[in-house]
């Protein structure tokens, strides 16, 4: 298996959580950081949304949101069983983005 690319930039907090989750689950990955000014060709190439993050897993698997890279880099290891424990789950996660995206849009 090829190693995975992860198209980032460094202050968005849900590239942010995408590197977590693969550092978390000892995943290597090749970090193309990128400027949000500047979004080269290949980004739009894998996915025409042009938003970060984006993680390509070979020619014909892309997942370009953030929590779907942290479920697919758990499903591939999740050393200490985070997805085990409820109060970690994705539940809390969901439930707690739409708040976050809220008061996210309100601070651009």
């Amino acid at each position: 298996m090829r190693t995975p690319i992860l198209y980032s930039f460094r202050r968005c907090p849900y590239a942010m959580r995408a590197r977590m989750s693969l550092s978390y689950s000892y995943i290597k990955y090749e970090h193309r950081e990128i400027l949000l000014k500047a979004r080269p060709q290949a980004l739009y190439d894998i996915s025409p949304k042009g938003t970060v993050p984006v993680l390509l897993l070979d020619g014909n698997n892309v997942i370009d949101e953030s929590i779907d890279i942290m479920k697919w880099a758990l499903s591939q290891n999740d050393p200490t069983n985070l997805m085990e424990m409820p109060e970690y789950g994705f539940d809390l996660i969901s439930e707690c983005d739409g708040n976050f995206k809220r008061a996210l849009d309100r601070t651009k």
